[in-house]
């Protein structure tokens, strides 16, 4: 049998250089890539699983500081409340009951009011409330009173009795909640707290309770949540699920239902693997400093295995296409510059022939003795062509550089805002300082560092400043009024878009037409399916059709901002053509522009225009 080295070589010296090209090239190309390709997989599956829960851990690290800021905030309001004057003098006075004068009574409940709808200031607080006798006639308030006997009623009064001897604060598990003047129930996690006496008896007067949406709980914990067949949830020592994220809803109810839900437990460590209903899990834990609750992180395993089966995967696919895109690319080129060799030779062969008088001796047949012979012409001629790109990058670096200086940085013209704020402050010209202080607010978010995303939230804040400065131009004459639902309001939309329509709005009526006396403009939104819709309407002169179809055509501008084809254009730009502005105007009675973008989180939002 033949030596199998010698039979290749046999093999390829038979071939054209257009054949010898093509395999040599491909096949050099694509052990490197395979070597490549071989070492990336080994290199990423072996890694993956550590940086996997290096990224769950950041995550829950993030979600406890979160959510102790949660308790803590909670606590400092309660001590608002446990030690406010008129409370303790109130609740400590041996009168304290409903056999008072009504107006005795009423007084003091409007006294007791303002300290609760004070400290419901604080951004995170929903609820604060004090149990009084219930025989004192505002303890069927609800709101910011309830009554001793709903406190004796609770499930868990018995738990906070024997708490409240040891420790300052109980916190209690998710209850359904109806808030009065509401036709709807909230979820709410309340901590209750034993009100004593200040004056050094440490006598118990009341029972003080504060609660927030458990909602805020779950916000934060769906951000920690990196799976999504894992959970990540707030189990107290009782084994009542607090909140948990939205993915890890299944898994919990299975692990609940047949006795396997993982809690506190001093022995387990960081990453712990666990068996739970039959599968494997990673588990990591974290206690909460000012409440019996533990932070828990379950990731699958299945998952991560999953997850790096798919990156192999990829991988495996990219391999392929790779190699075949080289083997396509390198028969190309082969034929490509064989051809071109060929068609040179030609030439060369014409030359010989007696057109310059050159003589050349008769050339092999292999290509490469004819590329030697023509080396020197090529030579010359990739010379100057390596001059022409060199001149070419040149020019662009240079206008590359160009750009780059005419770069503006904001935070000169913050900077000055604030000095005029603050001057404006010194010399008693507090609505100097108010006009500053907005157009700081107004440029900070339109600029917003460069970025075309904000929250919804800063968008109307940008709009709100910027009704402040212009009602100082017209003493008070705009009207603006908002009601965007709060959950709408951390989802994100590109910056500048409700503004310049506010703007239209007060430029084409109040600032045009002399005997309007007032501007009434209201921003309003709604959740419709997968997308947020706006209107922004106003009591205006209206427009008529022709109007309405100058102001969206493709030359129309406006002086005093953006423009509204600027605003439709970016809209469809960012989101597709099913996003953008819609009109609907009656003459005499005003204007209403419909706005719709998709439902988004900034992070989200980001990625998709980007």
């Amino acid at each position: 049998m033949k030596n199998p080295v010698r039979l290749f070589k046999d093999w390829f010296s038979r071939h054209s250089m257009r054949t010898k090209l093509a395999v040599t090239f491909s096949c050099t190309v694509v052990l490197i890539l395979l070597l490549l390709m071989i070492l990336l997989n080994y290199f990423i599956t072996r890694n993956y699983r550590e940086q996997l829960l290096h990224t769950a851990e950041k995550s829950c690290d993030q979600a406890q500081s979160f959510l102790e800021n949660y308790l803590e905030t909670m606590i400092y309001v309660s001590d608002l409340i446990y030690y406010n004057n008129d409370l303790q003098q109130a609740m400590s006075s041996p009168t304290f009951n409903g056999h008072r004068n009504f107006g005795v009574q009423y007084r003091e409940f409007l006294q007791l009011d303002k300290v609760f709808t004070s400290v419901e200031m604080v951004e995170t607080i929903y609820r604060s409330r004090v149990f009084i006798p219930d025989d004192i006639f505002y303890s069927s308030n609800q709101r910011h009173f309830a009554g001793v006997s709903q406190l004796e009623g609770r499930v868990d009064y018995e738990e906070f009795l024997r708490k409240s001897q040891t420790e300052m604060v109980y916190f209690t598990e998710p209850e359904e909640v109806k808030i009065p003047g509401q036709i709807y129930t909230v979820n709410l996690v309340s901590l209750l707290r034993t009100i004593r006496n200040t004056d050094g008896t440490a006598t118990p007067i009341g029972v003080e309770q504060v609660s927030i949406l458990t909602s805020q709980l779950r916000s934060v914990l769906e951000k920690s949540d990196i799976t999504t067949t894992g959970a990540v949830y707030l189990v107290n020592d009782a084994g009542a699920v607090i909140s948990a994220s939205g993915g890890g809803g299944g898994l919990l109810k299975t692990l609940s239902e047949n006795g396997t839900l993982p809690q506190y437990d001093r022995k387990v460590r960081k990453w712990t693997a666990q068996t739970l209903a039959g599968e494997s899990y990673l588990m990591n834990q974290q206690r909460l400093k000012l409440a019996d609750w533990t932070l828990i992180a379950l990731v699958p395993e299945k998952e991560i295995n999953r997850q790096m089966t798919q990156i192999g995967s990829v991988i495996l696919v990219l391999s392929l296409f790779a190699v075949a895109v080289v083997c396509t690319v390198s028969v190309l080129i082969a034929r490509y510059y064989t051809h071109r060799l060929k068609l040179l030779t030609d030439m060369m062969h014409t030359v010989r022939g007696g057109d310059l008088n050159v003589g050349m001796e008769k050339p092999s047949n292999d290509e490469i003795g004819q590329l030697f012979r023509s080396f020197s012409h090529m030579t010359e001629e990739l010379k100057e062509l390596m001059q022409q790109q060199y001149k070419s990058g040149k020019a662009v670096k240079s206008a590359q550089l160009k750009a780059l200086q005419a770069q503006i940085n904001p935070h000169f013209l913050y900077n000055t805002l604030d000095l005029i704020n603050w001057e404006a402050m010194d010399h008693g010209a507090p609505e100097i300082a108010e006009i500053a202080k907005s157009l700081a607010r107004f440029y900070r978010i339109s600029l917003n560092r460069g970025q075309q995303v904000v929250t919804i939230e800063q968008e109307l804040r940008h709009v709100e400043a910027y009704v402040k400065i212009q009602n100082h131009h017209f003493d008070g004459a705009i009207s603006l009024k908002t009601d965007v639902p709060e959950e709408l309001l951390p989802l994100g939309c590109i910056n500048i878009i409700l503004q310049p329509l506010v703007e239209n709005s007060i430029m084409h009526g109040i600032a045009e037409i002399p005997y309007i006396q007032e501007c009434n403009v209201s921003i309003s939104a709604l959740r419709e399916e997968g997308d947020v819709v706006f209107t922004v309407e106003d009591d205006g002169m209206g427009m008529t059709e022709d109007q309405l179809k100058a102001l969206l055509c493709a030359d129309s501008s406006d002086s005093h901002g953006y423009g509204v084809k600027n605003i439709d254009s970016r809209l469809k730009l960012s989101y597709g053509d099913a996003y953008g502005l819609t009109y609907r105007s009656v003459v005499g009675h005003g204007t209403a522009v419909t706005i719709r973008i998709p439902a988004m989180t900034p992070e989200e939002m980001e990625r998709h225009v980007q």
